[in-house]
């Protein structure tokens, strides 16, 4: 059921009360006549019309009083109405305010990232190997000439040199296979400072050697593979491999 205006209200009571006013007085002429036809000797014929125009006012008076009626029983479903839309109204008033809350609760929570975000960080990453076999002296950096991978373009193909291009932490992994019958030392090195050391060698065979290392580095920092001083100087190809990755990205 629609609503009504906030006119009809009024409407309701002003016919309400007009309704009232009419049976209030119609009653009182009613018991008026009685008493004068009570009091009177007319013939019964003045009796006759007295009942007929009593039938007809208590007639009056029903219909009027039914109207009334309605026009309460209205009135009432109106108040309902505006009594439900009111509770309704205010049960929206309050889920607002605490959606409002949540979300400025959340928005304080919210920390704001003072690195670079991830979907800028370049990715850094890159595996070579040696395609042939060399004959090194001591600190000599082996130069693996064959590059696999190389995203971020950080490691050199001409020097065997892989130079951080990202503020992080990175891990790298070294192979080296010895010549038949001998053994070799190499080494990881970071900056010049040896981090790593791998030994390669075998008796009758060739003899792999494998280490890894995680480290933190700096933006322009270089790490490479290098001959040490012990041992020989012979690095077999093809089974020789340099790999790095960058792991996490640091906060500049």
């Amino acid at each position: 059921m629609a609503v009504p205006p906030r006119g009809h209200v009024f409407t309701i009571l002003l016919l309400a009360i007009i309704c009232h006013v009419a049976v209030s007085q119609t009653t009182i002429t009613a018991t008026s006549d009685d008493k004068n036809n009570n009091g009177s000797t007319e013939s019964n014929s003045s009796k006759k019309s007295t009942n007929s125009s009593t039938w007809i006012t208590s007639s009056s008076n029903c219909s009027c009083v039914l109207e009334v009626t309605a026009l309460k029983r209205d009135l009432r479903e109106e108040i309902n109405q505006r009594l439900a839309l009111k509770a309704a109204l205010d049960s929206y008033v309050a889920e607002l305010a605490e959606v409002r809350s949540l979300a400025s609760g959340n928005s304080s929570k919210m920390v704001v990232p003072l690195n670079v975000p991830a979907a800028m960080t370049p990715a850094v990453a890159f595996s070579a190997k040696l395609s042939y076999n060399r004959e090194l002296k001591p600190l000599d950096t082996v130069i693996f000439d064959t590059v696999l991978t190389n995203d971020g373009n950080a490691y050199d193909l001409d020097s065997g040199k892989f130079t951080a291009i990202v503020t992080g932490t990175y891990l790298f992994h070294s192979t080296i296979l010895s010549g038949y019958n001998t053994k070799v030392e190499t080494a990881i090195i970071v900056n010049d400072k040896e981090i790593a050391r791998i030994y390669s060698g075998a008796h009758d065979a060739h003899g792999s050697g494998s280490n890894m290392a995680i480290v933190n580095l700096r933006n322009g920092d270089s790490v490479w593979v290098r001959l040490l001083y012990q041992g020989g100087n012979h690095v077999h190809g093809y089974y020789s491999t340099f790999s790095g990755a960058l792991l996490r990205a640091s906060e500049p």
